[in-house]
């Protein structure tokens, strides 16, 4: 699903958070068959994310997207839904973490992206453990 938003342009249309006068963004994947992509403005190249499918390292992960983000989007189904969350790089890099609270969510058909904040709610944070599955295997 990825794969098919590499190299597009994506216009978030200021909905980025702290971000709010960047609308279009370029979707570049890491590598081929990874979770991991960057977000690069199209406006400012000193403005880039790294960004990461979230379901990868939390397969629990879920969330609904509302009807009015849905009318924004121009979603009609799931299959046109691409979902990546930001990544805050520590070191080391298995310190990183990812807003789960705000997903930025992708309709892949026409290229609009908006970051969504869940509800309270939801029991997500905005610096959640990227490896947490892997220190809970670990017993760390």
């Amino acid at each position: 699903m990825v794969q098919l938003i590499h190299e597009k342009v994506i216009r978030f249309n200021g909905s980025i958070l702290g971000f709010e006068n960047y609308d279009e963004f370029l979707v570049t994947l890491v590598e081929d068959d990874s979770p991991y992509a960057y977000l690069q403005s199209l406006q400012d190249e000193n403005i880039g994310f790294l960004v990461v499918t979230p379901f990868v390292f939390h397969p629990e992960y879920t969330f609904e997207i509302d009807d009015k983000h849905k009318t924004i989007l121009g979603l009609k189904t799931l299959e046109e839904v691409a979902v990546f969350t930001t990544v805050t790089i520590r070191e080391p890099y298995t310190q990183s973490t990812v807003n789960l609270l705000a997903p930025l969510v992708i309709n892949i058909t026409n290229g609009q992206g908006r970051q969504i904040v869940l509800p309270p709610k939801s029991n997500y944070g905005t610096n959640e453990p990227l490896f947490r599955k892997v220190f809970e295997e670990s017993g760390e």
